[in-house]
């Protein structure tokens, strides 16, 4: 009796087991859902809209930097031009246009960095890695800073060329004073001039030249 209860407990369920293995490995390779895109397949999406956007912040972040290396060297330029202190070498109209160009160049890198910082934020938003985005906020970070440097050194040139503007003026209205006490109407001097020399002329005169009463004696008739 034992015998036969010990036999008539035990079951083959290994169709059973099978079957739930074969439902549990369907579930994880189809997904959420099964009208819905794979789990790899979602992750492959994902990862090449991350380097999309990484390349985009990329692009954007090198032509802010080669805009504002090429605005420090226009600013050189400036600078050397303000810098000019003669009165007669002064290079007004080129002075004019190039500080115009500069200024717009940094109106439009201030705008770009605005652009960018707006973008590396939705980044962010975006379930990037806490490297991409410390590396991002990094760059953009960086960007301001030069540009806030050369935005300063564009004021302090546009100082100096203003207290430079300033001496020229003095020199030129000392120059028009002492111009003016040092050389008179010449017409006005020439004539008593010549009177005095003609008087002095004929104070000068031998004695044998002028009608005087001496002369007889040196030509005796």
């Amino acid at each position: 009796m034992p015998v036969k209860l010990a036999q008539s407990s035990f079951r083959d369920r290994t169709q059973e087991f099978q079957s739930v293995a074969e439902r549990l490995r369907k579930s994880f390779s189809s997904g959420p859902g099964q009208n819905g895109p794979s789990s790899s397949t979602s992750r492959a999406e994902e990862q090449r809209s991350v380097v999309a956007h990484q390349s985009e912040f990329n692009r954007r972040a090198s032509k802010i930097g080669f805009g504002i290396h090429q605005t420090s060297q226009k600013l050189s330029k400036l600078a050397k031009l303000a810098k000019r202190t003669s009165v007669f070498d002064d290079p007004t109209m080129e002075i004019q246009e190039l500080t115009a160009v500069i200024k717009q160049d940094i109106t439009a890198l201030n705008s770009a960095v605005v652009d960018l910082q707006l973008f590396c934020n939705s980044r962010n938003e975006g379930g990037v890695s806490s490297d991409t985005s410390s590396h991002s906020t990094t760059v953009v970070d960086d960007l301001k800073n030069r540009l806030m440097s050369t935005t300063k050194e564009f004021k302090d040139v546009l100082t100096m060329r203003t207290e430079n503007l300033k001496v020229h003026e003095n020199r030129r209205q000392l120059f028009s004073s002492n111009a003016t006490k040092d050389s008179p109407n010449p017409f006005v001097r020439q004539r008593p001039l010549a009177v005095k020399s003609a008087a002095g002329a004929a104070n000068n005169l031998p004695k044998w030249a002028n009608g005087s009463a001496s002369s007889s004696q040196l030509f005796p008739r």
